[in-house]
């Protein structure tokens, strides 16, 4: 059948099948590269909780090809740090939450220090929230640009504090932003 062709034929057909190998090859690649990808605002990522590193800082594995490790933040709260008072127990309670578990995050942007910032789940409990409602963080109001959800996170943290909850059982407690300013020297 092809051997009845005109040359001119066999070349437009040889042309029109290296193109559609040339498409589906970047059809494939881009598809290879977003597989490979690590975390992508705006997305929600399963994966397994391999380190804790204070009261708002974990570090993932993802389940994807690559097996990718990834550092993420908790999103709209502030921990104590570790050196700060409650900075060791909320570094605990994140750890009983969450270490070697399965959660789900949902990707909200990616902070000056390069880590990915998130809204971590846990059984379909948003463990931000809770972290939030056990005293064991402060609301970062500063980046929560909903206002029912700011008005949600600041309804927890006053419930926290009035029932003198985790940190709030100090009776003046610092705020991680203010000690990392006076500690910065």
């Amino acid at each position: 059948m092809l051997t009845e062709l005109s040359p001119f034929w066999l070349l437009a057909l040889a042309a029109g099948c290296c193109l559609v190998a040339f498409m589906l090859l970047g059809k494939i690649s881009r598809f290879v590269q977003q597989l490979f990808r690590p975390f992508k605002k705006g997305k929600t990522y399963w994966a397994r909780v391999t380190a804790v590193s204070d009261g708002d800082t974990l570090t993932l594995y993802r389940f994807n090809l690559r097996r990718s490790e990834t550092r993420i933040r908790f999103a709209y709260i502030d921990a104590p740090e570790s050196s700060q008072s409650y900075g060791p127990e909320t570094r605990r309670l994140v750890k009983t939450m969450l270490h070697q578990k399965v959660v789900r995050i949902k990707i909200t942007d990616i902070d000056r220090y390069g880590r990915h910032v998130g809204v971590i789940y846990r059984y379909r409990k948003n463990v931000n929230e809770e972290l939030v409602k056990r005293g064991a963080a402060w609301v970062y109001e500063d980046y929560i640009r909903d206002r029912k959800q700011l008005a949600h996170m600041r309804a927890l943290q006053t419930q926290a504090r009035a029932r003198k909850k985790g940190l709030w059982k100090s009776s003046r407690p610092v705020r991680p932003s203010v000690y990392r300013k006076q500690n910065r020297k």
